[in-house]
């Protein structure tokens, strides 16, 4: 299952008042694999998940995985690296 870092956590959450979102929103990541084999995800916010996401959580901060990256993302830790353009959420290999 996805994990969270303790940064990418916290990046949400200061993402989520920013953008004046209520406490009590997860964040959710949709997308799907690319003909390349890339994964291309999506991060909106969301007050309940449907049914079926999988939940990864982090200090409080949820996030909710749709079926469709599930799998791929199943392995991987969600991590924040900042970029010219600000923090960016990347996904790295757990056992990395």
């Amino acid at each position: 299952m996805l994990k969270l870092s303790e940064n990418a956590a916290a990046a949400l959450e200061d993402l989520r008042r920013m953008e004046g979102i209520p406490e009590g929103h997860g964040a959710r990541i949709t997308g799907g694999e690319q003909p390349s084999g890339d994964i291309v995800v999506r991060l909106e916010f969301v007050e309940t998940p449907p049914a079926e996401d999988q939940v990864a959580d982090k200090a409080g901060t949820e996030v909710y995985v749709a079926p469709e990256v599930a799998g791929p993302l199943s392995d991987v830790v969600m991590e924040v690296e900042d970029s010219d353009e600000g923090p960016s959420f990347v996904f790295h290999p757990q056992n990395v």
